[in-house]
């Protein structure tokens, strides 16, 4: 078996940063990244790279009365409150002013139109799996409000990707069982083992982002048949590297960045192994120019890698045809 190259994008927009970022402040990043999308969508039929867009699946609905129609009734029960979107939605409203920030159905349609690009799920209301007090009956409640939503789209989703990657092992069963076949899970790395929002500290956050630059952990591509694949589980597909957007005057980082990811495409084909990139859309939505430009010497790397050594790009919903 050649080489693969594997893509997956984690499409929020607000959802995923509600509790984190000012609303009004990032309406700029989300425009551009509704704009760049198409742009993405060509880049990918040019360089025939298969894309998993793991969106979260309140941006399936066109409004606020579709939304609320489609989430759960049951909803977790934070510690912190601010963790649930729920919470957050009461508080600031989910108006038509704001649609920009929470809606995307016309562009998931745009998604599905193009080949190889699977549509997944990053949970309907950007669930964390791992913050104080939540609990089993309302993720499985989350991914039940996820599968009703796809509904309207005529599609199962069968890929996962937990936010902000707090992969939680427990849940894989219920995963399972609401059809999910496929998961990104993290970096053997001891910087990427998943923790709760509130535990990630300076060391951690320091050397994932040097790791992006210098070889400080392990390497990141691996043998296709090291996946891990238990019974009644999900197959578990180890993320690779997130690939950090372009950032104005520091062009030296941005070039040992692009490089360290060429670097590890490489590997991955010449050992004919696997590699995972992932970002989000929204990355993009500052200086997209600049970030579409800086993809296109990947995408480009990507098919030197396959004319050489027959290098493939499977999206992560492929993996489960190859694998069982």
């Amino acid at each position: 078996m050649e080489g693969i190259f594997t893509i997956s994008l984690d499409f929020e927009l607000h959802w995923g940063v509600f509790d984190k970022k000012d609303r009004d402040l990032q309406k700029a990043c989300y425009v551009n990244t509704i704009d760049i999308i198409p742009k993405l969508l060509r880049l990918f039929t040019k360089y025939e790279i298969h894309v998993t867009w793991a969106t979260v699946g309140s941006l399936f609905a066109k409004d606020a009365n579709e939304w609320a129609e489609l989430k759960p009734d049951t909803q977790p029960s934070f510690s912190n409150e601010m963790y649930s979107a729920y919470i957050y939605a009461k508080k600031n409203g989910l108006a038509d002013q704001y649609s920009w920030a929470h809606f995307a159905p016309e562009t998931i349609r745009e998604i599905l139109q193009f080949a190889g690009q699977e549509l997944g799920t990053h949970t309907f209301a950007h669930y964390y799996c791992l913050e104080p007090e939540q609990n089993p009956k309302a993720f499985e409640a989350d991914l039940a409000a996820v599968e009703k939503a796809a509904s309207k789209f005529n599609k199962d989703l069968v890929s996962l990707v937990f936010p902000r990657n707090q992969f939680e092992p427990q849940f894989l069963d219920i995963c399972y069982r609401k059809g999910i076949k496929v998961v990104r899970s993290n970096p053997e790395d001891w910087f990427w083992k998943p923790i709760p929002d509130s535990r990630s500290g300076m060391l951690r956050k320091v050397l994932r982002t040097g790791d992006a630059y210098l070889p400080l952990g392990k390497r990141t591509s691996y043998p296709l048949q090291s996946i891990r694949i238990n019974p009644n589980e999900p197959i578990q597909l180890p993320a690779s590297r997130f690939l950090r957007p372009w950032q104005p005057k520091l062009q030296l980082a941005n070039t040992m960045h692009v490089r360290r990811v060429m670097n590890e495409m490489a590997v991955a084909a010449k050992k004919k192994e696997c590699y995972h990139l992932w970002w989000h859309p929204e990355n993009f939505g500052y200086y997209p120019e600049q970030n579409l430009n800086q993809l296109e010497i990947l995408l480009s790397h990507f098919q030197k890698m396959k004319t050489r050594f027959g290098m493939k790009s499977w999206n992560m919903g492929e993996y489960t045809s190859m694998l069982n």
